[in-house]
């Protein structure tokens, strides 16, 4: 597989609008459905801001919402 190969498979997977048979259209300002039929509860916590505009960008790399990026990131600890 050639450079060249690799670089436009990425492109290809990368694009969101294509419809390449591994993905779908991704639409912005969506948030996960809960896995479990349970009741979602809000909880407030304090950070410093660097630390949630590190969050932001990362969920919005993943194209989700940051709560959901969170709630992942909870997950995995």
């Amino acid at each position: 597989m050639t450079e060249e190969q690799v670089r436009n498979d990425v492109e290809r997977m990368e694009d969101e609008d294509a419809d390449h048979g591994i993905t779908g259209p991704v639409h912005y300002g969506l948030h996960m459905l809960p896995r479990h039929k349970e009741r979602m509860i809000s909880v407030t916590i304090k950070m410093p801001e660097s630390q949630l505009e590190r969050i932001t960008a990362a969920a919005k790399r993943y194209h989700i919402s940051r709560s959901e990026y969170m709630r992942r990131q909870l997950t995995n600890a």
